[in-house]
């Protein structure tokens, strides 16, 4: 090596290592991303740095808007035979899931939304990677949407220093769309280190203002400035350590920054700005070795045989190194400082790193404060009337676990119908303890297990009871299908026919909110995800609402199909239909390391268009899509007396996934007039999240913005 002005060299060997950094920072119809570029050669000048990396130029090749996918995958392939010791490759831009496919897509400039073919599969990224090449460790580091879902299992105990919460693994392990991503996956083989920006049901953030994308800022920061203390190694070989009288080891604890110190360092910036957290996975420990120099640790001299280091021990040394560590330790007050600032108010405007799929709830923190009340407004539109925990760890009857609720449906004043979503399917007749006046205090009083017929997965998600309550229509994301039950004895009495497309073209989230008009002649079923065919624009799903027409407990045919378009970053849960083809709209998601974003939306369908015979809605203009109004973001209600198992913008917010509308106004109270508004959360079977009901006061006369 050559002179590194007194920084020993890492583990890896820099002169027979190469890294290929890839990019896409310019689209033909996607986003533009200029922070890529940024990116890019900041990442370049780091890893060649000689207080950092150390590489020579010449084996760092930078990949910029590869038009074709064997421009993107040459280079990598030829850093494969060329590197003997350690490979780094380094993606950034739009990224996309597609479940059917089982994995992630990386994209090209001309890449389309929903088009698979304009897309790189991981998948053939790691196969390049080989297996019996040269490289001794192969470093696989992602910057796009969803890139979490790279990683092998995604369960407690997998990742390298517990990088997964159990709270997170439990979350993806309840998901169905987790179930098909990951089910068979062997995301290490060929891989000794993989870093990737967000979980795997999040979106990767590209800050409005901001020189590089959120996390590979982070990540630069880190190199550029190093981590001082001895936390920067962390757990480094014994040959660390010396014995008295001998040199200090060139390579001890603060000479180098691990991976996993990195990883650690990125994660805990990015956690104080509330934003998506990285994580990671490893073979054999990679992580805990040294990795690239630390340049917030000060060269350690080399000491002469017999002899003492010029200038060690005096007392100026010393106290050059006390300021640099204030220093320091002032600098991350202020970013610490200023990072509250931010988490008070809403992101500006914040560009996504994604295509398609799933996503991350908005950006909104709840402040703390003591004797916040449990009860209050909301909004203009909406006050919480309190919530209830009674449901959470309960069995019904000593026997049967009441948990995994997913929909709710009134049955009188203050009794309901809930769906479980577990198997085997089952509904529970629950006594709601209010009519809205107070707040709930809910029990289970009696309990259906519903039967279905003709084989396959059942997996019920909607729920409406029909008039005289006999029988209940359930939306099955499973099939998809509606079926109805009789509810004396859970018996299956027939199917709803769906349209082609709603079958053809959805994928494993697809009918998941249910909802029949006041008189029962329409019926209502929303999809959680967009089809294949309609996919996402600027991070918001283009869903579809089918409307049925017929009689309670009669037939149903489909009548129309509407566009509707959820928020960035959430998905239709719910949905209650008021009448004259207005509804409410719940939208929900959830992201690791941020907790649960619950609003409900009011939403107009009497001039949207019938896009029943629509292939894709990605064409379709603004005045096609439902008018949607905000009556309210739970996020923004009052707290008081709430918990949360897991982390949450505000520990009121749960996995909320049933909705139902009170069958009369409120006749006394400080909401007297308004309708009670009931949700019930889904705890997916999990010690980390909580059955809660929820009890709102509502206008909802309101008419649709135009």
């Amino acid at each position: 090596m050559t002179d590194n002005g007194g920084y020993p060299d890492p583990v890896f060997n820099p002169a027979e290592s190469a890294c290929v950094i890839i990019g896409v920072d310019s689209y033909t119809t996607l986003p533009q991303l200029p922070a890529v570029r940024n990116n890019l050669k900041a990442l370049r000048a780091a890893l060649t740095d000689r207080t950092i990396g150390g590489m020579p130029k010449r084996n760092c090749r930078v990949v910029l808007n590869p038009r074709t996918i064997t421009a993107a995958l040459r280079p990598v392939e030829q850093a494969v035979h060329t590197a003997k010791d350690t490979l780094i490759v380094y993606y950034a831009g739009h990224g996309f899931l597609d479940s059917k496919q089982e994995g992630l897509y990386l994209t090209l400039p001309g890449t389309e939304a929903g088009k698979l073919h304009s897309g790189i599969p991981y998948a053939w990224l790691r196969s390049v990677l080989g297996t019996r090449t040269p490289p001794r460790l192969r470093i696989v580091i992602l910057d796009c949407c969803y890139s979490g879902s790279v990683i092998k299992g995604m369960s407690a105990g997998t990742m390298a220093g517990g990088a997964m919460s159990t709270a997170a693994a439990t979350q993806l392990a309840s998901s169905r769309l987790g179930e098909a991503l990951f089910e068979g996956m062997d995301s290490m083989e060929g891989v000794s280190y993989l870093l990737t920006s967000t979980p795997w049901n999040v979106e990767a953030l590209a800050p409005e203002g901001e020189e590089y994308t959120a996390f590979t800022g982070e990540f630069l920061r880190v190199l550029r400035e190093g981590i001082p203390g001895a936390q920067a190694a962390g757990r480094v070989p014994e040959a660390a350590s010396s014995e008295p009288g001998e040199p200090p080891d060139a390579n001890g604890p603060d000479t180098h920054l691990t991976l996993e110190a990195i990883y650690r360092e990125v994660r805990r910036a990015l956690r104080a700005k509330n934003r998506p957290l990285p994580q990671q996975q490893s073979q054999n420990s990679i992580e805990k070795l040294p990795f690239v120099r630390n340049r917030a640790a000060r060269p350690v001299p080399q000491v002469p045989q017999g002899g003492q280091a010029a200038g060690a021990g005096g007392p100026g040394d010393g106290a050059t190194d006390r300021e640099l560590e204030r220093q320091r330790e002032r600098q991350r007050e202020e970013e610490e400082q200023e990072a509250r600032k931010r988490r008070t108010r809403r992101r500006g405007l914040i560009a996504s790193l994604c295509v398609a799929a799933v996503a991350v709830p908005s950006f909104v923190w709840w402040q703390s404060r003591d004797e916040v009340p449990s009860s209050g407004d909301c909004s203009d539109d909406v006050a919480l009337i309190g919530h209830s925990d009674a449901l959470d760890g309960v069995e019904y009857e000593a026997a049967v676990p009441v948990d995994g609720l997913s929909a709710l449906a009134m049955a009188g004043p203050s009794r309901a119908w809930a769906l479980a979503d577990n198997s085997p399917g089952r509904i529970f007749e629950l006594d709601l303890g209010t009519t809205g006046a107070s707040p709930p205090a809910a029990r289970a009083i009696d309990m259906r297990t519903l039967h279905p017929t003709g084989g396959g997965r059942f997996d019920g998600e909607g729920l409406v009871l029909e008039q005289g309550g006999r029988t209940v229509l359930v939306a099955s994301e499973a099939g998809p299908s509606i079926r109805r039950f009789r509810v004396s004895d859970g018996a299956e009495l027939g199917r709803i026919e769906l349209p082609h497309n709603l079958v053809r073209w959805a994928g494993p989230e697809n009918l998941e909110a249910l909802g029949a008009s006041p008189g029962g002649r329409y019926l209502y079923a929303g999809l959680e995800a967009p089809l294949f065919r309609d996919g996402k624009a600027r991070g918001r799903s283009l869903l579809r609402i089918q409307r049925f027409k017929g009689t309670p407990g009669g037939t149903y045919v489909a009548d129309k199909q509407y566009a509707y378009q959820s928020a960035a970053g959430l998905r239709m849960s719910e949905l209650v239909a008021l009448g004259g083809d207005r509804l409410l709209v719940l939208e929900t998601n959830h992201a690791e390391g941020q907790g649960n974003a619950v609003r409900i939306f009011g939403a107009d369908l009497s001039r949207a268009k019938d896009v029943s015979k629509v292939e894709s809605l990605q064409s379709e203009p603004v005045d096609a899509f439902a008018k949607k109004w905000e009556p309210v973001d739970l996020v923004t209600c009052p707290r008081g007396g709430s918990a949360a198992a897991q982390p949450q913008l505000n520990p009121l917010l749960e996995n909320a996934e049933g909705m139902a509308l009170g069958t009369a106004p409120l006749a006394s109270g400080p909401y007297k007039g308004r309708l009670p508004l009931f949700l019930v959360s889904d705890n997916n079977n999990s010690p980390h999240q909580i059955t809660r009901v929820y009890a709102l006061a509502i206008r909802v006369g309101r008419p649709a913005a135009e």
